[in-house]
């Protein structure tokens, strides 16, 4: 288990001063590198053997969202291994112990060289250590899309830029995420976020955004303009008018 703490930031607020969902992730992601890197399987541990985590899916709960100037803590921890998938969850608590927001993820071992999924080693599942898992209501790593009758005709398109770009020569898996965001109502408050990721963008990629919505769910395509399918970004959201945060 790995925890680190950090104070809200102006730069990670949004209009309302609550801290955005993709700068959650972007915590939960440096938790997990955090923790790579203060044991044996880093980063380079990977490289070095044309290996590497890629995420496959994204399940978020959010309580509430911290606010500026809020000390909080970011922790995680992998669950579980099972073939080629790794399963690790992550928890934002505010001061007094509670826990604000909770998530669940699901990674697949790539060999880099070879495009195609390995199972760990012994040395490497070794090298991880293992925690009860979070309670919570888990949802299925494939996101359930909504009927075509629920298709609407909000479209938007974006071009993948270099500040996108890890060091996996990938669109970043937050990204995805941001760029789901703008297809979102003005009064939207998300409590729940689900991602589903089948193949990476790369540098100077298109992307179209096709979205679809029923009730509280609404769901945002991100496709090639081929018919295939970069991510698909499903939010459980609100309304301000009824809820904040």
């Amino acid at each position: 288990m790995y925890t680190y703490e950090i104070k809200v930031g102006y730069s990670v607020v949004d209009a309302a001063l609550h801290m955005t969902v993709p700068a959650v992730l972007d915590c939960f992601q440096d938790a997990a590198i955090f923790e790579a890197e203060n044991g044996s399987i880093t980063v380079d541990y990977l490289y070095s053997r044309n290996i590497a985590w890629l995420l496959s899916s994204w399940q978020i709960v959010i309580d509430r969202r911290p606010t500026l100037n809020e000390q909080i803590k970011i922790t995680t921890f992998p669950y579980d291994f099972k073939g080629f998938l790794g399963y690790r969850n992550f928890m934002v608590s505010d001061t007094e112990g509670n826990c604000i927001i909770k998530a669940s993820s699901i990674w697949t071992l790539i060999d880099m060289e070879k495009r195609r999924p390995v199972k760990p080693t012994q040395e490497m599942t070794a090298g991880y250590e293992l925690a009860e898992k979070l309670e919570m209501d888990y949802a299925p790593r494939k996101i359930e899309m909504l009927e075509e009758a629920y298709n609407t005709a909000v479209q938007e398109k974006f071009q993948v830029r270099k500040y996108q770009i890890d060091s996996n020569m990938h669109m970043n898996n937050v990204e995805y995420v941001r760029l789901a965001m703008e297809t979102l109502p003005e009064n939207a408050v998300i409590r729940e976020l689900r991602a589903e990721y089948r193949k990476p963008a790369v540098y100077g990629d298109g992307l179209t955004a096709a979205v679809r919505k029923k009730g509280q769910r609404h769901q945002v395509f991100l496709e090639d303009g081929n018919g295939d399918i970069y991510a698909v970004v499903e939010f459980g959201i609100c309304s301000k008018t009824t809820e904040t945060l």
